[in-house]
């Protein structure tokens, strides 16, 4: 960033991170009963609603590679425009056909804003310090996941949801052009690649450039790694943010209780991302820290299976922060790890659409185990102990292989 210092180009990334967080985490309170007040119900308020996700997924593939061609801060620039004036859209809406078409185009902006983002980041991380710089990027995440939330419920109520929607819409917008003023791409990576990340073992993946962006990416092991655990944090966390409230309601708990025990879950991740024990995965290894937030997943959610009272919903909630606030940094690391300036916004738009996936999923299936008489949350621990099982056995495989062929 032309003119800044080092600190200066952290508040820059951070800030846009934190706002390209902000517009999704805002209307969290504020959409549902809007698309009911244009007079969509049912199956079509569902559609609305899903399909940002749908389309943010989609985009993501399609946006790495565009990213890496072109450059992040066209990507940033580019997504927080096309974000900007979709929300800002929804507030002339009267239809609602015109919402979903807004919503569909909010969802693409938001698929290349965040890998152009991240990648970003990415880039301008110093070797040594991957760990503890993407441990600040979730902490800007989980500032917007917990100040968003409550700012569209306070204007809501104050202004009404079309001008919360405009002033959504202008911040993304201001956003892109300080972006556009101070944002410049990383011309060469500053760190040599071929230096393995701390506790890794595969080889470097370099692809040339050309119509075959996936591959690379898509064959590396370690990736492949850090796409299943990704999957299965967010399948996690997209069944927690179901789950989690009939939970309460089921203890003899208001509402309101709800927004409070994940106002605990995101300070205890942020605690985590912002402490020296961002640095976990750079001092033991990216494998390593993302097996020990596994474990303190899969234990909250077991936990949440039995709680019933205030202490053991507090205890949960804590545990699955630290185990996130331990997992996310280690898994973007990973991508930042084992790709070149002309991959990685390619791994991250395929590390986002496995993101969007898993949240996906995660609501779906918990909705349809909660038909039956077990817990939707064993449903999560399965998946993380299936992906676990999975990854295990493939890497002891390769390493038998690789014995064996340096044997012969």
């Amino acid at each position: 960033m032309k003119g800044l210092g080092r600190l200066g180009v952290w508040l820059v990334t951070y800030s846009i991170i934190t706002v390209a967080f902000l517009d999704t985490m805002a209307q969290l309170p504020i959409l549902a009963p809007f698309i009911a007040s244009l007079g969509a119900t049912g199956a079509y308020a569902g559609l609305i609603l899903g399909s940002y996700s749908f389309f943010n997924m989609v985009g993501n593939l399609a946006a790495g590679p565009a990213i890496d061609r072109y450059g992040r801060r066209a990507g940033i620039v580019a997504g927080m425009l096309i974000a900007g004036i979709a929300v800002a859209s929804y507030a002339i809406a009267t239809r609602p056909g015109h919402l979903l078409g807004f919503r569909i185009l909010h969802g693409l902006g938001g698929a290349i804003l965040i890998p152009a983002v991240f990648a970003y980041a990415g880039d301008a991380t110093r070797s040594g310090t991957i760990g503890r710089s993407m441990g600040f990027a979730g902490a800007a995440v989980a500032v917007a996941a917990l100040l968003g939330p409550a700012l569209g419920g306070i204007g809501r109520v104050m202004f009404g949801p079309r001008p919360v929607f405009v002033a959504l819409g202008v911040l993304l917008i201001v956003t892109a052009f300080v972006a556009l003023v101070f944002v410049r791409d990383t011309a060469a990576r500053r760190r040599t690649r071929d230096e393995p990340a701390a506790g890794d073992d595969t080889v470097i993946v370099r692809g040339p450039r050309g119509v075959r962006f996936f591959a690379p990416v898509l064959r590396d092991p370690t990736l492949q790694y850090a796409y299943f655990s990704v999957f299965s944090l967010t399948f996690a966390t997209g069944t927690l943010a179901m789950v989690f409230p009939m939970t309460i309601e089921a203890a003899g708990f208001s509402a309101a209780h709800t927004g409070s025990y994940f106002g605990i879950y995101a300070i205890a991740a942020i605690l985590v991302f912002v402490l020296p024990t961002n640095r976990i995965s750079d001092v033991f290894g990216r494998r390593p820290a993302i097996v020990a937030g596994s474990v303190l997943v899969v234990v909250a959610l077991g936990l949440l299976t039995v709680a019933g009272g205030r202490a053991a919903f507090t205890v949960a909630m804590v545990l699955y922060g630290f185990g996130y606030g331990t997992m996310f940094p280690a898994l973007c690391a990973t991508v930042v790890d084992r790709t070149t300036v002309d991959r990685r916004g390619t791994a991250f738009g395929v590390f986002y659409a496995v993101f969007s996936l898993g949240t996906f999923f995660g609501p779906v299936i918990a909705g349809a185990v909660a038909q039956t008489l077990i817990s939707p949350y064993w449903a999560a621990v399965a998946i993380f102990v299936v992906v676990r099982v999975i990854l295990t056995a493939r890497r002891f495989v390769a390493q038998r292989t690789a014995a064996a062929h340096a044997e012969s």
